[in-house]
């Protein structure tokens, strides 16, 4: 998405940009206890000013973001204080500002039993894993199957920083890992699944940008027309 230097997430819809709308289903969950934002260090400052002026008062501090995701989940773990054994933390992308309270509270829940949580989506369409150019019948999946993975994602805290000391131990590793429950299945953890319904969708594309506009505007009309 070419947005002229500014990071998608601040792009403005219906005045607010789309972070905040994102920030404002955590800062409504009486669950939630304290929000961080690891942020491009160059828009901190943007970023402490959108805070102020949407009252977000479960946002307690605002740090450098790392260079790709696990580094800036890494720099948000690493500034925690006085983490508990039953303390939870959820990560989730600041351009996902559909997400749903019931699937937040779902993966607290999930995580107090099982120790973590993991956001999918159940596939709509048949899928098929190949590596190759052509495929036969064993390489297509029930779509009952299949699920495509979404946010948040929900760990025990001191789990999920000895996860990332052990993954430090290691000098390579064959798959990247580029999420947190990723790093969970790499360490032969089990991952427990929740499989949410409606459109958590990322903004990534232009397209996606619009798909957002268009269904804030039909819930507007929704409350509007008492429909």
């Amino acid at each position: 998405m070419r947005t002229q230097g500014m990071p998608k997430q601040f792009l403005s819809l219906y005045g607010k940009p789309i972070i905040c709308y994102t920030l404002e289903v955590f800062e409504q969950c009486e669950e939630v206890d304290q929000v961080i934002i690891p942020c491009n260090k160059d828009w901190i400052s943007h970023m402490s000013k959108l805070v102020k002026k949407y009252n977000l008062q479960k946002v307690k501090k605002i740090i450098p973001g790392g260079s790709d995701r696990q580094s800036s989940i890494l720099n948000g773990l690493n500034i925690l204080e006085n983490v508990e054994e039953e303390d939870l933390v959820l990560i989730h992308d600041g351009v996902r500002p559909l997400v749903k309270e019931e699937t937040i509270l779902e993966n607290i829940r999930t995580a107090r039993e099982h120790g973590n949580a993991m956001t999918v989506k159940q596939n709509i369409e048949t899928v098929v894993v190949t590596e190759k150019e052509s495929v036969g019948f064993s390489d297509f999946k029930n779509r009952d199957n299949t699920f495509t993975l979404t946010s948040p994602q929900t760990f025990r805290a001191k789990e999920l920083m000895e996860a990332y000391k052990e993954l430090e131990k290691e000098e390579n590793t064959e798959v990247p890992i580029l999420d947190a429950s990723l790093l969970f299945a790499h360490l032969g953890k089990p991952v427990y699944l929740v499989k949410e319904s409606g459109l958590n969708l990322k903004i990534t594309t232009p397209e996606d940008f619009y798909y957002l506009r268009a269904y804030l505007e039909l819930n507007e009309n929704k409350e509007i027309l008492g429909v």
